[in-house]
C-alpha cells in the first residue's frame, strides 16, 4: 500500500487537484491523506474545508496556520508561523507518507514544503517551472520546486526551467 498525502491551502489549489484526487481515490493500492491548512480553515474565506468533505474526501489533518493581514510583515509572520506548525507536524508524521503532493506558488505552500526538507519528505510539485509576471510568487514556486523530488509541469516548455 502506497501512502500518499496532499497539501491543500485554498479552494484555488483544491480545484486543480480534483482530477488527481478522483484518480487516487479509485486506486485500491493507494492510501490518501489530505492535509488542509490556510484559507480552508477560515470562516471569512468560506470554510472551504467543507467542500472537500462534501466531495467525499476526508480531511485527516488540519493545520490552522493563517494569520490576519496582507502587509509584508503579516506575510512574513504567517510564513514563519506556517514553518513552525509544519515543523511540528512533519516531526510527528514524517514516516507516514511515501509521497506528498504540493501545488503552485503561494507562500503558505512554500512554508509547508520548506519545513519538510530536514525530515526528508518526498514532495511532488504540480505547476513547477511556470512564471508569474511581477509577483513574488516566482520565489515561492522555485523554493517548492527545489525541495521537490518529482515535478509536474503544465506545458513542455516549463520542463527546462
Amino acid at each position: 500500500m502506497k501512502k500518499i498525502a496532499l497539501l491543500t491551502s485554498s479552494r484555488a489549489d483544491y480545484g486543480i487537484y480534483l482530477p488527481l484526487l478522483h484518480a487516487i481515490k479509485s486506486e485500491p493500492e493507494i492510501s490518501l491523506s489530505i492535509i488542509a491548512f490556510g484559507s480552508h480553515l477560515k470562516k471569512k474565506y468560506g470554510n472551504t474545508i467543507n467542500q472537500i468533505i462534501d466531495d467525499g474526501f476526508p480531511v485527516e489533518y488540519k493545520i490552522d496556520n493563517l494569520l490576519d493581514g496582507d502587509q509584508p510583515v503579516d506575510i512574513s509572520m504567517a510564513f514563519a508561523n506556517t514553518i513552525h506548525l509544519f515543523a511540528d507536524f512533519w516531526n510527528k508524521n514524517s514516516d507516514n507518507f511515501d509521497l506528498v503532493f504540493c501545488l503552485g506558488d503561494r507562500y503558505e505552500m512554500a512554508a509547508a514544503v520548506i519545513s519538510g526538507i530536514p525530515f526528508g519528505i518526498k514532495f511532488a510539485h504540480i505547476h513547477a517551472g511556470e512564471t508569474s509576471e511581477g509577483a513574488i510568487d516566482n520565489v515561492f514556486r522555485d523554493q517548492i520546486s527545489l525541495a521537490s523530488h518529482v515535478h509536474f509541469v503544465a506545458l513542455p516548455e516549463f520542463k527546462s526551467k
